[in-house]
This record gives structure tokens, C-alpha cells and sequence, in this order.
């Protein structure tokens, strides 16, 4: 599958999907949403209704008590006789004031003793009503409340009330943002309606419901003083409009942004693309060994990047295999140095015996004298050659013991002092720390360590010129600073110093900083080489200290 292919995948399953579920999401929080909101102005408005139902029906019950506590009716239960022949006198006009109050909340009144013996009712069949009656005469509310003899508390019967609903209801019911709205009464059963409706009062029943083609809410709420259940229902219709639009509107928005995005990267991916099939073509001519060959570093940032880190892998493999190669030659060298050491040197020893026994022999004669003396200089030169070459074929394994570094250090140092004596160089005094500095190493590998590199100083150092030795602990290591203010090294030569029998010097072998390094790394340890063209050099010496030998510490 080609890679393009697989970028238009990714954005289809990573990005066009997850786009359509979101919008599917948000069309169905932002319809919930109209819903919520609907349901929210349909309880608050219902509990407003509820409220002023409350409070109404406390009047009414007040009125309806005062009613039963007159002397008329509570006689005639008392009594077991009719109301009206027991409202005589002054009782007739108690009466009168009592129903007057109720009259227009209330279309009947029945009372019936404890014998359950109906003892009138009001207004009475045959006698005109003792006040008007308004509101709707349909819809009223049957209830029936206990009558208790006044001041004595006991029972004395029951009347029973056709209380109008209207009395209950706010008398100018406003609702208001709910437009074609419906408030339905039911009595205790919950199943007949006090008012008259327009809609199938089962629909009422559900939280939700489809009416005339139109989706309504409803939302509820149970009394029992008076035993009402009070149900408000509305169409989601004009307050759910704009929701709805919103949401079709965003479900088009997102489509619209879900097309763009794959033409955009059917486009882009061509662009990425081009850059990514040279960056493969670079990588198989590099498998093929064409390790000089460089990419092109263009096209987007992150492609550009990887062009970039590809031509910065291909060089640091080129160093790689060069540092592979130089340690390949570094031990066919140290092998060479092995048997050309037990080739050479004996003979060299012979030689300079019988030249210094020439010499002796000769006499005072200055030209005899210096020819020897030349000879005898570059048997020495020779021997160290092979003496080196022997060192850096034995320096990978020494022997690690505790040991004070400031004795090779020291010895290392007075031994390079003539050297610098006989340069006119000025080297500084010794300062060491008082108490002694405990590592792991040869004391006669790290001796010569110290001694190559203060050689080296002392050769690249003319007269007057000055250069020190310095030693520090730090965190669990040790640091030794060789510094010299010669000639210093050019640039281009630091890359070289390490490789054996290569040297800055006519003079030199070109095998005592690679001697250096490899005791230095031989024993844990690490040589670095800071140097400014006729600005010095500063070698610096890392070493891992160690703690006091226990014979030491007894």
C-alpha cells in the first residue's frame, strides 16, 4: 500500500470519523438541549401553579371550616335534623354570611350526620342559591372533610364539597415563552380531568409525547391537600426551533470541514511524499556503501528534519567506521610493537654498548666524539620507538591496585624536568594536597600516562614559556590538569593527535598521547586535549578515586 494511501486512511479514521461522531454528538446535546430547556420553564412554571394552588385551597378550607363550625350546621348534625329548620333566627344569618364566603368556590354543599343521614344541602333544592356561582360549573373537585363539634372536639358528621377548580387556579393564568401550552387537572384517581382538554388525557401520562404532529414535554406534580395531580405539557415546537437549526447548521459546518480536510491532504500528502521518496532512495544508496552521499534537506519542517538527521547518521557512520578502522590499526600496531620489540631491542642494546665502549676508546677527539654521541642519540630515539610500541600493546590490561596518585604524579614530574630545563621552558612548582588521594590503577602505567604528556608539553614549549601540573577531587573522581602556554595545536590537527605514530613533531614517535589515552580509558578513566593555535594547551586527566585501603585505615 502506498504511503499516500495509508495518509489518507489515517486522516479518514483519525479525523473524518471522529469529525461525524462529533457532529452527531453535538446535534443530539444541542436538540437535548431545547429539550432541557423547555422542561426547565415547564417546572418552573408549574411550580409557580402549584404555589398559588396551595395557597387558594388553605383560603377555601378556612372558609369551608367557618362554615361548618355555624351554629345552624352544627346543630343540625348534632341534632339530626335538617339545616334550614334549624337556622332560625340569628343562626339564619350566620348561615348566610358563612356560604356567602364559600359561594363562588363552591357549587354544593352536602351534610350528613353520623348516621351517614344527608341533613341538607346548600344552597337547599327548593330555596334560591344563598349566593352566585361562577367559574367553570363542569369542573369541580368532589372532596369530603370530617365536621367536629365546636369546642368539644368530637365528630359530629360529614360534609361533603363540590369544590370548583377555578377557585384553586391563579385568577389570570399567564405562561409565559410556553406558547400552546396545556395545564391538566386530575382528581385523587388520576384519571379523570377537572379541566377541559384538548389532548388525550393518557398522553399526559408520559414524560414525552407526539400530538397533532408535534413533539410535547410534559412534566407533573402530585398533591394531597387537596388530593389533586397537576400536569403541564407544551409543544417543543418554536423553542426548539432554533436549537434545531443550530444543530443542522453545525452538522453542515463539520461535513463542509470534513471534505476540505481530505482535499487539503490529498493535496499535502503529495508534497510530503516527494520529499520521503528521496529520503528512501537516499537510505538505499547508503545501504549500497555511497556513504558520502547527502540528501536534500527541503520540503516540510519534520521532513526537513529527517533529511537533516539522515545526512548527520550518514556522517557520524563515515566517523564510526573511520574510529573503527583507526582501532583496527591501533591493534595490528600494538601487535607489531610486540614482536618488533623483542626483534629490535636486544641488538639496539648491544649497539649502544659497543658505541659508548667506542666512545671511551676514542678519547677526547671532539669530531670522533660527536659522531658517537649522534649515534648514540638515535639508538635512544630507536628504543623508545620500540619501548613505546611495546607499552601501547601492553597498556589495555594493567594491574589495578589502591595506590597515593600523587607518587606517579611526582615521579612523573621530576622526571620530566630536565626536558624542560634543557627547553629554557619554566615549569611551575608542584603543589599537591596534603593528605594522600586514593585510586585504582598501575603506578607504573599512570607514571607514564603523566610523564607522555608532560613531555609533550615540555617539546611544545620554547624558552620562557611556562607551563604546570595541577590536581583536584571532585564527586568521587580525580582530576589531572598538565597545562603548558607553547605554540598550542591547529584545528585541523586535533582530530589526528590520538592516531599512533602520528606527531605534530619532527622529532616525536607519534605514540605518547595514544599511550596516554589508552592507560587513561585502561583504567576507568577518560584524556581530553583543549588546545588554542599559540594560546596552549591544557590536557585534562579524569580518574575514579577510591576509598582508603583498609590497611591504611588500621
Amino acid at each position: 500500500m502506498l504511503l499516500r494511501t495509508r495518509f489518507l486512511l489515517i486522516l479518514l479514521l483519525g479525523a473524518v470519523v471522529p469529525l461525524g461522531l462529533v457532529g452527531w454528538w453535538l446535534t443530539r446535546t444541542t436538540l437535548r438541549s431545547g429539550e432541557e430547556l423547555l422542561r426547565t420553564r415547564l417546572s418552573q412554571t408549574l411550580d409557580e401553579i402549584v404555589q398559588t394552588i396551595g395557597r387558594n385551597w388553605v383560603s377555601r378550607r378556612s372558609e369551608l371550616l367557618r362554615l361548618a363550625e355555624t351554629s345552624a350546621v352544627q346543630a343540625a348534625l348534632a341534632e339530626r335534623r335538617q339545616v334550614l329548620s334549624a337556622a332560625n333566627g340569628e343562626r339564619l344569618g350566620e348561615l348566610e354570611q358563612a356560604w356567602a364566603a364559600v359561594a363562588e368556590a363552591v357549587e354544593r354543599v352536602t351534610l350528613y350526620d353520623l348516621d351517614g343521614e344527608m341533613q341538607g344541602t346548600l344552597p337547599a333544592a327548593d330555596r334560591p342559591a344563598l349566593g352566585s356561582a361562577t367559574g367553570f360549573a363542569s369542573s369541580v373537585l368532589p372532596l369530603r372533610i370530617v365536621v367536629y363539634g365546636r369546642g368539644a372536639g368530637s365528630r359530629v358528621g360529614t360534609m361533603e364539597v363540590r369544590l370548583r377548580t377555578g377557585s384553586l387556579l391563579p385568577t389570570d393564568l399567564v405562561l409565559p415563552g410556553l406558547g400552546g401550552s396545556v395545564l391538566a387537572l386530575f382528581d385523587a384517581t388520576g384519571t379523570t380531568p377537572l379541566l377541559p382538554l384538548t389532548i388525550d388525557p393518557e398522553l399526559l401520562a408520559r414524560d414525552q409525547f407526539t400530538w397533532a404532529g408535534e413533539t410535547w414535554l410534559a412534566v407533573r406534580h402530585t398533591l394531597y391537600e387537596p388530593p389533586l395531580r397537576i400536569t403541564l405539557s407544551a409543544p417543543l415546537g418554536a423553542l426548539g426551533q432554533p436549537f434545531e437549526t443550530a444543530a443542522r447548521r453545525g452538522a453542515i459546518a463539520l461535513l463542509a470541514v470534513a471534505l476540505s480536510a481530505v482535499v487539503v491532504a490529498t493535496l499535502a500528502t503529495r508534497r510530503i511524499t516527494r520529499p520521503l521518496e528521496r529520503l528512501a532512495d537516499g537510505a538505499g544508496a547508503v545501504a549500497q556503501g555511497e556513504l558520502e552521499l547527502a540528501v536534500a534537506e527541503d520540503g516540510p519542517d519534520e521532513i526537513r528534519r529527517v533529511a537533516r538527521a539522515f545526512n548527520t547518521m550518514t556522517v557520524s557512520l563515515r566517523q564510526t567506521l573511520r574510529e573503527l578502522s583507526r582501532r583496527e590499526s591501533l591493534a595490528a600496531v600494538g601487535e607489531f610493537a610486540a614482536s618488533l620489540a623483542h626483534e629490535v631491542r636486544n641488538p639496539l642494546t648491544a649497539i649502544r654498548l659497543d658505541l659508548q665502549r667506542a666512545r671511551e676508546h676514542l678519547g677526547d677527539g671532539e669530531r670522533s666524539s660527536a659522531l658517537v654521541d649522534h649515534a648514540l642519540h638515535e639508538v635512544a630515539r630507536l628504543d623508545a620507538s620500540v619501548t613505546g610500541g611495546l607499552r601501547l600493546a601492553r597498556s589495555g590490561q594493567p594491574s589495578l591496585t589502591p595506590l597515593d596518585l600523587r607518587q606517579p604524579l611526582e615521579a612523573a614530574y621530576h622526571a620530566a624536568e630536565p626536558r624542560f630545563n634543557a627547553s629554557g621552558a619554566v615549569l611551575e612548582p608542584l603543589v599537591l594536597p596534603t593528605d594522600p588521594v586514593w585510586a585504582k590503577g598501575d603506578a607504573g602505567a599512570l607514571e607514564q600516562l603523566f610523564l607522555n604528556i608532560l613531555l609533550n608539553a615540555a617539546e611544545a614549549s620554547g624558552a620562557g614559556m611556562r607551563a604546570g601540573v595541577e590536581l583536584e577531587r571532585a564527586d568521587g573522581t580525580v582530576h589531572v590538569s598538565i597545562w603548558d602556554r607553547g605554540k598550542g595545536i591547529a584545528p585541523e590537527q586535533m582530530d589526528r593527535i590520538f592516531e599512533p605514530f602520528y606527531s605534530t613533531s619532527p622529532e616525536g614517535t607519534g605514540l605518547g598521547l595514544p599511550i596516554a589515552r589508552r592507560i587513561a580509558r585502561a583504567h576507568g578513566g577518560e584524556l581530553e586535549i583543549e588546545s588554542r593555535p599559540g594560546g596552549g594547551t591544557t590536557a585534562r586527566i579524569t580518574l575514579r578515586s577510591t576509598a582508603k585501603p583498609a590497611a591504611d585505615q588500621a
